[in-house]
């Protein structure tokens, strides 16, 4: 079957449903349950009103309601993650799932309203978030005062990763902020300055003390400071 531009085999039809029915479908006594798939950050920057968010990759714990019809959007067309997550879903045993065709993007580029986890109030402004040298982090390896946090993805993770980091990817970190120790000092890292960035003011936004390792895994690895692989210890 063809989705999007993607191939997948095995699947069964997931019905689809267009903006203007989607729309449709909200106004109704019987609503359907809209989910956002996508990682939380993006679900704050705006979603479709009444939206919950459960991030594709852990949609199997979500909890999501099973005795009504369930529309699931990630970013837009090239975007296979409401897919994915429709499939996790009926293997689970869900009958009434649809996708939303074109996702968030089709969704605004109709004028369709937006809801934001701030809702009517403004967005706090950026937070500043001060830097650290993978010299000066080396040094503080052992450090107890000191945490890493990778915000890549398992698999990456797995490869190679700063020693002692823990994985915690962008995508669920927000749903882990709650574990930090505000004891501890967090320096997070990626491969993409603007994931680190995100990460950092989501720490940050919850007065955790963070810094971004400058130049991210790319020079840690480049200066060959230790590094380990499989899950964290």
């Amino acid at each position: 079957m063809i989705v999007t531009g993607f191939y997948v085999p095995g699947w069964s039809e997931i019905s689809m449903a267009s903006p203007e029915k989607l729309n449709g479908m909200l106004t109704r006594k019987s609503s359907p349950t809209v989910v956002d798939v996508r990682g939380g950050y993006d679900f704050q920057k705006g979603h479709v009103p009444g939206a919950v968010n459960a991030a594709y990759n852990t949609i199997d714990k979500a909890g999501l309601p099973k005795d009504g019809a369930l529309v699931l959007y990630c970013g837009n067309d090239k975007c296979p993650l409401s897919h994915l997550a429709a499939k996790t879903l009926e293997t689970l045993g869900y009958k009434d799932l649809m996708v939303l065709e074109g996702g968030f993007a089709a969704w605004t580029a109709k004028g369709f309203a937006v809801e934001t986890a701030a809702g009517p109030q403004q967005k706090k402004a950026a937070l500043k978030i001060s830097s650290i040298s993978a010299g000066k982090l080396r040094k503080r390896l052992a450090d107890k005062g000191i945490g890493i946090i990778d915000v890549r993805s398992e698999k990456d993770f797995r490869i190679a990763h700063v020693q002692g980091a823990k994985n915690i990817p962008l995508e669920t970190l927000e749903g882990s902020l709650a574990a930090l120790s505000k004891d501890r000092e967090w320096v997070v890292y990626d491969i993409k300055s603007e994931r680190v960035k995100t990460a950092a003011q989501l720490l940050a936004q919850k007065d955790i003390k963070v810094k971004e390792l400058l130049g991210g895994m790319q020079v840690w690895a480049a200066k060959k400071y230790p590094m380990e692989s499989g899950e964290a210890k």
